[in-house]
């Protein structure tokens, strides 16, 4: 889906609602691949604890080739100790972050689309 107006953002509400519940009532039994993250990651040491950092250290510890400004995915496993696995590698997923990261997309999608024009 992709709105390029707030006119289109409201055309597409009904659908974006259906998208919505699908995963919210359906999140335990998704597929893990759907739930990956991508990112372009801008450096390759982060002072603070986040999720892009444990995905680099998760892509070190594969091996896997890295550069800044590279696209990454990965998957929260465990979002209190920021445990994340390789996307290729996902095998499970922190079910109240993504809860969460559903809810604030909501959130922001709707409110825009309430908006005055």
């Amino acid at each position: 889906m992709r709105a390029r107006s707030l006119d289109e953002l409201r055309k597409i509400e009904p659908m974006a609602q259906e998208v919505c519940a699908k995963y919210m009532d359906g999140l335990r039994n998704v597929d893990v691949m759907e739930l990956a993250i991508h990112r372009r990651i801008g450096k390759m040491n982060y002072s603070r604890r986040c999720a892009e950092a444990s995905a680099v250290q998760a892509y070190q510890r594969r091996g896997l080739p890295l550069t800044p400004g590279m696209e990454i995915g990965y998957v929260v496993k465990d979002a209190k100790r920021w445990e994340v696995d390789a996307e290729r590698d996902a095998s499970g997923f922190d079910t109240g972050y993504y809860e969460k990261l559903l809810g604030k997309a909501w959130d922001e999608f709707s409110f825009v689309s309430k908006r005055d024009n």
